[in-house]
């Protein structure tokens, strides 16, 4: 008898032991499942900011189409992708479509990719790609010169390609939230009002996109100060290595806008062989600050 209760009690010890391993499964199958669904709400609010994002590539090579394509399939979903292999259409497509990217080769069927980025720098800031087999630099720096926000040589690596996008829509969302600072340093030809972000010359508004823009805002703000062109890289273009050559390519860009004779600048000027600063009026600008913080 007493072997019997012994045999009922340790049964009952079983049961309840697979009782409490079954409910401590059915409560980690249901918090698995919750936490799926506040994942999934998530991820769905992510799409829904970014969904309308759209990237226009302007491109001959299929290969290189399908290539992109597959990327971003993996690495920024989010993103619709827009494609063309004429010129002509690419730049009714920026028209149409309004892209916040595009992809741009150099080397297309109908007409040649600069007159592509002419014609679209015409009407439009949309940040500009070139993606080419052009490697030499005097390509490079003509397109930097001619608007173009980035300059990437074929072959290349996706993953750079993906970053240095992401990077550009950083510094264009950054460069939008200079709108929370109402500071408008001027000196008798140079305007620049960072509420706005905008620039002007002689009552002239400018157009310069989100590097160049940053690139002026790091000077003008440290009036007097002297950076060298590795300072200028790391803060502006941390995604192009050792490489100054961009710096000075965005320099003389702001200097063909900004200044009389860009030859012989009066507001950017060389600090030394290595470097540039600003020499503007800082006193209006410390009075902008004042009336802001007044």
């Amino acid at each position: 008898m007493k072997k019997e209760i012994g045999n009922e009690r340790k049964n009952i010890s079983k049961s309840a032991q697979q009782l409490n391993l079954l409910t401590v499964c059915v409560q980690s199958v249901i918090i698995s499942s919750l936490l799926k669904k506040i994942a999934r709400r998530e991820l769905a609010t992510t799409s829904i900011r970014v969904e309308n994002m759209k990237i226009l590539i302007i491109e001959d090579d299929p290969k290189i189409i399908e290539i992109v394509t597959r990327t971003l399939e993996t690495k920024w979903y989010e993103v619709n992708l827009i494609s063309t292999f004429y010129g002509e259409e690419g730049v009714e497509l920026v028209k149409k479509e309004h892209p916040e990217i595009v992809i741009l080769d150099l080397m297309l069927d109908d007409i040649d990719g600069f007159e592509v980025l002419r014609q679209i720098r015409l009407f439009s800031d949309v940040l500009v790609v070139i993606l080419t087999a052009r490697g030499d630099e005097d390509n490079k720096i003509r397109g930097l010169q001619e608007g173009a926000d980035d300059y990437i040589v074929k072959p290349f690596s996706t993953g750079e390609l993906v970053a240095r996008m992401k990077s550009l829509i950083r510094r264009k969302d950054i460069t939008e939230a200079t709108a929370t600072v109402a500071v408008k340093p001027s000196t008798r030809r140079l305007s620049i009002d960072f509420a706005n972000q905008k620039v002007s010359v002689g009552g002239n508004l400018l157009r310069l996109g989100p590097s160049a823009y940053e690139l002026l805002y790091l000077l003008v703000t440290n009036e007097g100060v002297g950076f060298s062109k590795q300072a200028l890289r790391k803060q502006v273009f941390p995604e192009h290595s050792n490489d100054t050559t961009i710096v000075d390519v965005f320099i003389d860009k702001i200097r063909e806008k900004l200044e009389e004779d860009p030859k012989n600048p009066k507001m950017i000027l060389n600090d030394g062989t290595t470097g540039y600063k600003f020499v503007g009026s800082y006193s209006m600008v410390r009075e902008a600050l004042k009336e802001t913080e007044g």
